[in-house]
């Protein structure tokens, strides 16, 4: 009801909001260097006994920049955000 009020632009940029879609980061070396040296500084803050096992089970994985980036990626670079979601993934 409320979305047939807003214009057909407006409505496409709500739904994209809802779908996590539609703004692109631009990233660049640096910005992900300096996020995955923050991740880590993050993670060992909070370091909790699900990620000790992990890491025991197997560190290449957890630690692998490439793994981290996907939290990082899809919580727009916000730190905390993205170490708790892999916290919460290593608890499934």
């Amino acid at each position: 009801a409320e979305l047939n009020k807003l214009s057909k632009k407006e409505r496409a940029k709500a739904m994209d909001d809802v779908h996590c879609v539609g703004e692109e980061l631009k990233e660049i070396p640096e910005m992900i260097e300096q996020s995955l040296k923050e991740f880590d500084q993050a993670v060992r803050q909070v370091r909790t006994p699900i990620y000790e096992m992990a890491v025991n089970q197997n560190r290449a994985f957890v630690e692998d920049p490439s793994f981290r980036l996907r939290f990082l990626r899809c919580n727009f670079y916000d730190v905390h955000r993205s170490v708790r979601q892999m916290m919460d993934f290593l608890k499934v």
